[in-house]
């Protein structure tokens, strides 16, 4: 008794090839965040005043609000986490400072002021920041440059 070959397996479609991310990516557009610039092309700056951004890159025409209404609501996770960790590096920083004459009232009015300035000040670099990590993970479609697509609230483009 001859037994046949098994069949040989579908063809695979043809993908595009994903593009290997690497620090030295990283980097350059997380110089561009820290920078405000747009973090596709780091030509145009991405705010038009404290917290206000543009709606798309003035020389590439990424449009920087990606998804829908609340794209920017990570912006507030990055926020808050940039405030606590600066909030306990000071705080480690400052004992240290301190030791063994550590003066706690002026260390703890201290931390509830920084706590409640620094997400005020890192507002406009949060909303950057989350951009950048964003299209650093989801690299940019040809249709979120398009300035002529006014579909991507209902989309997702």
């Amino acid at each position: 008794m001859s037994r046949s070959a098994p069949p040989p397996p579908p063809p695979r479609p043809q993908t595009q090839p994903v593009s290997e991310r690497s620090l030295t990516q990283f980097l350059t557009v997380l110089g561009r965040a820290v920078r405000l610039r747009c973090p596709h092309c780091g030509q145009a700056p991405v705010l038009i005043s404290w917290g206000k951004i543009h709606e798309r890159c003035a020389h590439c025409h990424f449009r920087f609000e990606r998804s829908s209404d609340s794209y920017f609501t990570g912006a507030m996770f990055f926020n808050l986490i940039t405030a606590e960790f600066l909030f306990a590096v000071g705080m480690g920083t400052a004992i240290v400072a301190m030791w063994p004459d550590i003066n706690w009232d002026y260390l703890t009015y201290g931390a509830v002021g920084g706590l409640a300035i620094t997400p005020i000040v890192l507002y406009p670099f949060s909303k950057v920041l989350y951009l950048t990590v964003d299209t650093f993970m989801r690299p940019v479609r040809p249709e979120e440059c398009d300035p002529t697509n006014t579909r991507w609230t209902r989309t997702g483009v």
